[in-house]
C-alpha cells in the first residue's frame, strides 16, 4: 500500500484522493463482470488517466442500438467522479444501479452515489456558539460593567468588562484552539499563552488594540521584544447597534487565532496569503456558503483569477479582494478535503521550509515533477468549485 500511495498519479488525487481508494478497487472488481472483448478499452483508458476517452468510450458502450451495455454507465461514472464532475457522476451511477440486480453492485453504487453528493456539499462545521444562545443570553453578553474581569484557562488569559462574557471566551477559545490545531492543521501543537483582550466597542478597540485595522472587529498581534513573547488576540464586544457581536465569537476569534497558530508556526518564513486566508476562513464556526458561490461563478466569469495567479497574491497587490477571498478559501476547502492528515503535515512543512505551493503539493503527495500538474489542478479544482456553486445555488431556489 506505501508503495502504491508513493506513485498515485496526479489526476487520481486531485478529483477524489485517497477517497476514492475504495471506489478504484470496486471498479477492478465490477471489470471482471463487464463483457471482456469491447469495454476493455474503455477500461485500459481509465486506469491510464485518459478520463474523458474513458468516458466517450463507456458511453458508446453504453447507449449502442445495437447491443448496449448498461453496465458500461460505471465506467463513464468512475471517469466523471476522478475529474471531479461529482454530479453528473452521480447520474450515471443512478444509471448503473438500474442496471443491475447484484446486492454488491447495487451497495458499491450507493456508495459512490453518497460520496458524489458529500463531495459536492459546503465543510461541515460544528454548531456555532452562538447557536448554542438564547435572547436571554445575548442580552447578558451584551451589558459593560465597570470593572474589568479575568479568566484564565491552559492556553488563554481573558480580560473583558463582562464577567459572564470573559467565561465563555475562556472556553470557546479553547475550543477552537483544539479544532483549529487537530482539525484544520492536523495536530500541531501550541503550547503556548495568549492573552485576549474584548474590548466594549469599536471605537475603544481601535484606541487600545495594537495595529488594529479600521475595518476589522478583531485582530492578532505576535512580537518579541527583549526576549519576551507577546501573543495577544483583541476583539470587539458589541456592535453598531449596541448588540453582542456574534460575529466575534463564530468568526472572528477562530479566524484571528487561526492567523496567529500559523504566524508562529511559519515563523521566518513566508505563509502565502492564499494559504493563509484560506485556513483562517475554514476555521470559521459559520463560513459563508456565498464565499464558495461567488468563486464558482467568478472562475465561470471574467472575474476569475486564475489558480497561478492565486498562488502568488499579495496583501497590497489585490485588485479583486472579494474575489481573491473567496477563490483562497474555495481552494483549501478543496485541497484539505483531499488530503490526508499526514500530506496536509507535510505540504506545510514542505512550504515552510521555502518550496512554493505548487512544488509543496507534488512532495507531499510524492508527485513526480511535473509543469502539467498546475494546470491538472487548476481543472479540477475549477470544475469542482463551478459545480459547487451551482449546488449551493439549486439548494437556496428551493428553499
Amino acid at each position: 500500500m506505501v508503495g502504491t500511495r508513493r506513485y498515485i498519479s496526479c489526476c487520481a488525487f486531485l478529483v477524489g484522493g485517497l477517497a476514492l481508494a475504495g471506489a478504484v478497487a470496486d471498479v477492478s472488481l465490477l471489470s471482471s463482470r463487464l463483457p471482456p472483448i469491447d469495454i476493455q478499452q474503455a477500461l485500459t483508458s481509465l486506469e491510464q488517466g485518459a478520463y474523458a476517452q474513458a468516458e466517450k468510450e463507456a458511453l458508446a458502450l453504453a447507449g449502442s442500438i445495437t447491443r448496449p451495455r448498461p453496465r458500461a454507465w460505471s465506467v463513464v461514472a468512475a471517469a466523471r467522479q476522478r475529474q471531479g464532475r461529482f454530479a453528473s457522476a452521480a447520474k450515471a451511477y443512478r444509471l448503473f444501479l438500474a442496471s443491475t440486480e447484484s446486492a454488491e453492485m447495487r451497495q458499491f453504487a450507493l456508495r459512490q452515489i453518497e460520496t458524489c453528493r458529500r463531495s459536492l456539499q459546503p465543510p461541515a462545521v460544528p454548531a456555532a456558539p452562538s447557536s448554542r444562545m438564547d435572547e436571554d443570553d445575548l442580552a447578558e453578553l451584551a451589558k459593560v460593567d465597570d470593572r474589568t474581569y479575568t479568566e484564565s484557562t491552559e492556553h488563554f488569559v481573558v480580560h473583558t468588562r463582562n464577567a459572564k462574557l470573559a467565561k465563555v471566551i475562556a472556553t470557546e477559545a479553547e475550543l477552537a484552539l483544539n479544532r483549529i490545531c487537530g482539525d484544520i492543521l492536523a495536530g500541531q501543537a501550541y503550547p503556548h499563552s495568549v492573552r485576549i483582550n474584548v474590548w466594549p466597542d469599536h471605537d475603544t478597540y481601535l484606541a487600545n488594540a495594537a495595529d488594529a485595522p479600521e475595518w476589522a472587529g478583531g485582530n492578532f498581534t505576535f512580537s518579541v521584544k527583549d526576549g519576551l513573547v507577546t501573543r495577544q488576540i483583541d476583539l470587539t464586544q458589541r456592535d453598531t447597534e449596541g448588540s453582542f457581536a456574534v460575529i466575534m465569537v463564530d468568526r472572528v476569534l477562530p479566524h484571528e487565532m487561526c492567523h496567529l497558530v500559523l504566524r508562529e508556526y511559519f515563523g521566518d518564513a513566508a505563509c502565502p496569503l492564499f494559504l493563509n486566508e484560506g485556513l483562517a476562513m475554514m476555521a470559521e464556526y459559520a463560513p459563508e456558503t456565498r464565499r464558495l458561490e461567488l468563486a464558482g461563478h467568478a472562475i465561470a466569469g471574467k472575474a476569475r483569477i486564475s489558480l497561478q495567479e492565486l498562488l502568488v497574491q499579495r496583501r497590497y497587490s489585490l485588485r479583486r479582494p472579494s474575489v481573491f477571498y473567496a477563490e483562497a478559501f474555495s481552494l483549501i476547502e478543496f485541497l484539505h478535503s483531499r488530503m490526508t492528515p499526514e500530506q496536509l503535515r507535510s505540504f506545510l512543512g514542505h512550504v515552510k521550509a521555502g518550496c512554493t505551493a505548487c512544488d509543496a503539493l507534488q512532495r507531499s503527495l510524492y508527485v513526480p515533477a511535473s509543469e502539467s500538474f498546475l494546470t491538472s489542478l487548476a481543472s479540477a479544482w475549477e470544475d469542482h468549485a463551478v459545480e459547487q456553486a451551482q449546488y449551493i445555488r439549486a439548494l437556496a431556489d428551493r428553499r
